[in-house]
Formats: structure tokens, sequence, C-alpha cells
């Protein structure tokens, strides 16, 4: 496809058909001219459900004539991405959905952008493992390490914020024992960090300009102070939202535009 110049960033859809079709909606009303959704897509092939979800949205982006791209989420069924053993690269799931492995690259214009999927879910002792939670689901050392020497980026697509982030310390006050925040099991929690902290590795080896991300399910901006420079954190909220809480729109060097009134 041609360089964009306007995507509609989306958060967290969780195979939420009616809100994934309106944000679909949303963005060809803004003319946007890609949908770049960062994780917990709700790719789900092997239930009914999933099937349903990705039929529903691959018609409603072929009557829009837009494509989307999305990155690995917690919640998706990892062994049918293969999100462990693929290498970075565009992987067509249908006509216009299109799966971006952890650490595919790529250039709109003249801005090196990177995803990097992957998070830890601290509901994993609810799910099934293999059915409903995979371990690939978090981001793998080698990963970070194939991820880092690969060079720098300016833009950051990924499903998890890097550790450090101010407003999330706060927000799930981390400096306290695990197992007093929210009353998710202490393993899940310390798997949870783990994952953020190979995420700022991520961020001061590539040294990006701007990271966006879901997962957290907030709407906030931060800025993370990596030593040499700042990086502009954008988190994006979920399903369920309105759309400048769950999504934002930028241009294809990766910077915000602001909403149209009335927005």
């Amino acid at each position: 496809m041609a360089d964009p110049q306007r995507v509609l960033l989306l958060g967290d859809t969780h195979g939420n058909t009616s809100w994934t079709l309106s944000m679909i909606d949303q963005a060809s009303a803004l003319d946007a001219d890609l949908i770049l959704q960062l994780g917990d897509f709700g790719y789900w092939p092997r239930v009914r459900d999933g099937l349903r979800f990705l039929s529903a949205v691959e018609k409603r982006l072929g009557d829009r004539g837009l494509p989307l791209w999305f990155i690995d989420g917690n919640h998706e069924d990892h062994v049918s991405l293969r999100s462990a053993e693929l290498g970075p690269g565009f992987v067509p799931i249908s006509d216009h959905v299109t799966y971006l492995p952890r650490g595919t690259r790529w250039t709109w214009d003249s801005t090196e952008w990177l995803a990097v999927g992957g998070a830890s879910s601290v509901d994993r002792n609810w799910r099934r493992e293999g059915i409903s939670w995979f371990p690939e689901e978090i981001l793998t050392a080698s990963q970070e390490r194939a991820i880092t020497e690969s060079g720098s980026a300016t833009v950051v697509v990924a499903h998890d914020a890097p550790w450090g982030v101010s407003f999330l310390a706060k927000r799930y006050d981390l400096f306290t024992p695990p197992e007093a925040r929210g009353g998710w099991p202490a393993d899940a929690l310390r798997d949870s960090d783990r994952n953020m902290v190979r995420m700022r590795s991520v961020a001061d080896s590539i040294q990006p300009r701007v990271w966006y991300h879901g997962h957290h399910h907030v709407r906030y901006d931060d800025v993370l102070d990596i030593g040499t420079k700042t990086v502009d954190i954008h988190g994006l909220s979920m399903d369920g939202t309105p759309l400048t809480k769950g999504a934002l729109l930028v241009d294809n060097s990766g910077t915000v535009l602001p909403w149209p009134v009335g927005s």
C-alpha cells in the first residue's frame, strides 16, 4: 500500500464485534487510510465466536475499503498465531486483516516504525492453558534481544508499556508487595512486571520518540525518561469506551492529529 496519511491507532478490541465495527465506521468517516490495532484484537479462530468476529470485521473493512493491521496482545490464541515461532514480517489473515509479529519493522515516508506485541495475563489462573491462556503471550528474552539488536526505531506500537511509566506506577501502586495489588496472583504479577521490564529494555536500546500501547485499559499521556532522552508514552483504552478514549488518530510520522470538532 502507499504510505498512509492518516492512521487510526486502536486499543484492545477483545473480539467485541459491535464496538470494532463502530470503530471501523468512524475510521472511515475520519478519512483514515489504515487501522493499526494494538493487541488483544480477539484472534480466536478455533472457536465459533472468534470466527464470527473475524468474518464480521473482514466484511466491514471490505465495505469501507480499509485495511487493518494488528499486533498480538496477551488475550489471543497464540497457538494459531504462532507468535513464538514467527519472525518479523506481515502475515495476511484475510483480505483486509494483517498480523504483525513481534519485531516487525516498516518505514512510512522517512519514519521507522516497530511492532512489539505481547504481555502477561494477570487473570491467567482463571483461564485454561492451551485453550484461553498461552505461555507464548509474554515477550521472550530471545525476542527482546532480537529486537534490540536490530537497530533504532522512531515509533513503537506495542501491547504493553515499558517499565517506569509514572502514571502506571501510581495507578497500580507498583511499589507495594505484589499480593497487595488488586488481588491478582503474585506469580502472574511478577510475570507482568517482567514483561514491562523487557519492554523497557527495548525502549532503552532503540531510543524511540514515541511509544503507543494498549493492555492497561486506560487512556493516558506521559513522558518516560530513558536517560539520554525522553519518550512520549500514550496509552489507549479498550472496547466499550468512546472513540477519543479507545483510539488516536496519527499521521505517518506517528504524530497525533487533532480530533475533528464533535468527535
